[in-house]
């Protein structure tokens, strides 16, 4: 990967687990919350996020529009990922609030 599509300082999110949570983090859901939305159980999203279980591509798919990213950049880094300009007041990659509504997820 080159330096412009990797950023290290995400550190250990350069997995498709890493970059769930890190998705995630960003929209400031719960494990259970996006679990509950894919209609998964909360543990099999700790697995996914954990790297210790894949999910099927259905379910990927499903999560990508959950969490606001692109499948691309989901499963490989590369492409759309969170929008961390949508934050305001609130230091960088600790976000606890977004500026606007979250949108409904599209699949």
């Amino acid at each position: 990967m080159t330096a412009e599509f990797f950023d290290r300082s995400l550190g250990g999110d350069d997995t498709p687990g890493g970059r769930m949570s890190l998705a995630r983090d960003a929209l400031d859901l719960s494990v259970g919350e996006v679990a509950r939305v894919v209609g998964v159980e909360a543990d099999t999203l700790r697995y996914w996020e954990n790297d210790q279980a894949e999910p099927r591509a259905n379910k990927i798919t499903m999560l990508a529009g959950v969490l606001q990213v692109s499948l691309s950049w989901l499963l490989t880094g590369i492409g759309h990922g969170p929008n961390w300009d949508d934050f305001t007041e609130a230091p960088a990659l600790a976000p606890n609030r977004l500026a606007r509504p979250l949108a409904a997820a599209r699949y």
